[in-house]
């Protein structure tokens, strides 16, 4: 399977683009993008991401001033006299694309050709897109476990699943028992919103196992494995005292430097172990740091990046799953398939960030596509929110969350010793 774009108009007219596996594509002026165009007055700084996960591929404008069309149809634009905010009334939803489409900006044309490959997919999808969130508890508990009958999308023997503690944009976490000693444990479910192929599937089964390296004191441990039906299941350790972000909300707001340090200095140490072992988090955010036994824990390494990267989350950057990127630096969004350390070092500091300030490090305002704040404008330094953060504190957050990669602290180690 793969996705193909052919440049058939324009000054980069010959040029082909192929996408053999989830990946991204930015289109603008400016040099950060995959295909440039400095001197089309019709194309804007970033104007549109293409997200292709064979063999389906969308597209979205970036809050762009002309548009982008598909088939002669026009998607995104404002008028000049309007600013992006204003523009996003006339914004349509991400465009589907199909085999057979094109896409036009300014001078440049592109031809989309999608190889669709195996018709019989190793896994199923098990879950549409976008009805994750539509489900009560109790509705998501009997489609994936199933009740007595165990009619479910999983069979996960050993283990009765109790409660729903949490829910993400590809899966829930739940609350279970071990049969054979009574343990409790934490199971991650994580639905398949698409078809996969079986390389696919193995792919990220392997990468997952990979996670028993990971043993650290300030690492959620990692138990076992599995997966049916379009449903992979993980079980790790239960932490007993929710995540960062429940303690932000019992607190009812920012925590202070005292109460959020003690956490951050644990988990950049347990991020540091994964850096020097070659791994990288790539989904750090409040959510994902968790709390046992008075102690912060990081849990759910690779997890996110290994689903994508196996086709199985679906569209997850321009798709109805794809959430507002808030913690994500700006070269996750361009460069989606090689995040380095750096880039978890930006996501460790917006964490803190917005731990302590109750704001993200770059402004969202509500009309404005989050991905073209991210891509064009600068981050508020951390004392503009609060000025009271001290200023050593403040300074190494500042850093952390630099735009540029090469401005920031390389890894969570050096981000560790400032602290």
């Amino acid at each position: 399977m793969a996705v193909t774009l052919s440049v058939t108009k324009g000054p980069a007219k010959g040029k082909v683009f192929t996408f053999t596996e989830h990946d991204t594509f930015l289109f603008g002026r400016m040099p950060d993008c995959h295909a440039t165009f400095p001197d089309d007055t019709q194309v804007s700084r970033h104007h549109f991401i293409l997200e292709a996960c064979p063999p389906k591929a969308s597209l979205r404008d970036l809050g762009s001033l002309n548009g982008t069309y598909v088939n002669g149809k026009k998607w995104g634009g404002r008028k000049k006299d309007e600013t992006p905010e204003e523009g996003a009334k006339h914004q349509f939803p991400v465009a589907d694309l199909k085999d057979g489409d094109k896409i036009t900006v300014g001078q440049t044309e592109l031809s989309v050709m999608i190889e669709k490959g195996a018709a019989h997919p190793a896994v199923q999808a098990g879950m549409k897109p976008g009805e994750l969130s539509e489900l009560s508890p109790d509705q998501l508990f009997a489609i994936v476990f199933g009740g007595e009958k165990n009619t479910g999308l999983l069979e996960i023997p050993g283990y009765v699943a109790e409660k729903e503690l949490g829910r993400g944009g590809f899966g829930a976490v739940y609350q279970a028992r071990r049969k054979k000693d009574g343990a409790q444990v934490a199971i991650k479910v994580m639905l398949s919103q698409t078809d996969a192929t079986e390389d696919a599937v193995l792919r990220f089964k392997r990468e997952m196992e990979v996670n028993r390296q990971l043993d650290h004191p300030y690492i959620v441990r990692f138990i076992e494995s599995g997966s049916h039906k379009g449903a992979f299941f993980f079980v790790m350790e239960l932490c007993d005292g929710g995540s960062l972000m429940d303690l932000f909300n019992k607190n009812r707001g920012p925590l202070t430097p005292e109460q959020l340090m003690p956490h951050a200095l644990k988990a950049l140490e347990g991020l540091a172990f994964a850096h020097s072992k070659g791994f990288v988090h790539r989904d750090l955010k409040p959510g994902n740091i968790l709390i046992h036994r008075g102690v912060a824990r990081v849990a759910d390494f690779g997890m996110s990046k290994s689903f994508q990267m196996a086709g199985l989350s679906g569209m997850s950057m321009t798709g109805n799953t794809a959430g507002t990127p808030v913690f994500m630096p700006p070269e996750q969004i361009i460069n989606f398939k090689y995040v380095k350390p750096v880039s978890d070092v930006f996501s460790m500091g917006a964490t803190m960030y917005y731990l302590l300030t109750g704001a993200f490090p770059f402004d969202f305002p509500e009309k404005r596509d989050p991905m073209d704040v991210i891509l064009n404008d600068d981050v508020v330094p951390i004392r503009k929110r609060v000025p009271s953060i001290p200023k050593p504190l403040a300074a190494a957050i500042d850093r952390a969350v630099r735009k540029k990669h090469k401005d920031r602290y390389s890894n969570a180690s050096e981000l560790l010793a400032v602290l």
